[in-house]
């Protein structure tokens, strides 16, 4: 649970324990209340209850959204402007956001001890590489414009089974048959990762079916990702009440 969320049910726990104590002193003023006063008193005092705890709970949405784990990242949504990441060395040298990289690597641990071999291709990139990779692939549609690549966010990692490093281009669909890959797809949620480019939601996420690509979302967001079975878009809009 983030701070912010710890920090926001306390303070509605201290709002629920206030009204309580007015409500019943006010009570005990009177020696002899009035039983429908009473009821009108009590029924009242749970409409604000009802109020304070939903306020609450679309502060918390609101705050939550401004996470750094749930930024949108996509063709429509920008890096924010002057973003710095703050990477860190993981297998193979690859860099990631560096809040990233003991959930990553505890993930990778327990897919080899499973009896499976993942391997990272690719993870953190700069701006320039970004750019240069933009300009020199034959296929743009296929490849993020500078800015809008997840890569750039220090949260998103390329992850196929070793047993398909040696092929021309591991890069596809065929890569959720494999072993590795089959394990991911079921077990990242447990680590906060998510299959960002699910099959069925290339209309939504504009991206094409990826079954390597990996994003960290943090374990409840990732579990209630993967277990409804829509995609990060989705999600959002559904935080936002939208």
């Amino acid at each position: 649970m983030s701070r912010t969320k710890k920090f926001l049910i306390l303070d509605l726990i201290l709002v629920l324990a206030v009204a309580g104590t007015y409500f019943g002193f006010k009570f005990l003023k009177n020696d002899e209340p009035d039983a429908y006063e009473v009821a009108d008193n009590i029924k009242s005092g749970a409409e604000d209850l009802k109020e304070i705890e939903s306020a609450a709970e679309e502060e918390l949405k609101s705050k939550e959204l401004d996470e750094w784990y749930l930024i949108l990242v996509n063709p429509d949504n920008a890096m924010p402007e002057g973003m710095e990441v703050e990477t860190a060395s993981t297998e193979s040298g690859h860099e990631v956001d560096a809040r990233v990289k003991e959930p990553l690597e505890e993930m990778l641990a327990a897919c080899r001890e499973a009896g499976y071999s993942p391997q990272i291709i690719s993870a953190f990139r700069t701006r320039e590489t970004q750019q240069y990779l933009y300009d020199t692939t034959a296929n743009k549609n296929d490849t993020a414009k500078p800015g809008h690549s997840e890569h750039e966010c220090g949260l998103a990692i390329d992850i196929i089974d070793s047993s398909s490093a040696g092929w021309a281009d591991p890069l596809i669909d065929e890569q959720e048959e494999l072993p590795a890959q089959i394990w991911l797809m079921e077990n990242c949620q447990d680590y906060g990762f998510i299959l960002r480019y699910p099959k069925d939601k290339e209309d939504i996420t504009q991206i094409i079916y990826e079954p390597w690509h990996y994003r960290y979302v943090g374990k409840e967001h990732a579990t209630k990702i993967m277990e409804s079975g829509v995609c990060l878009e989705e999600y959002i809009e559904e935080l936002k009440g939208e």
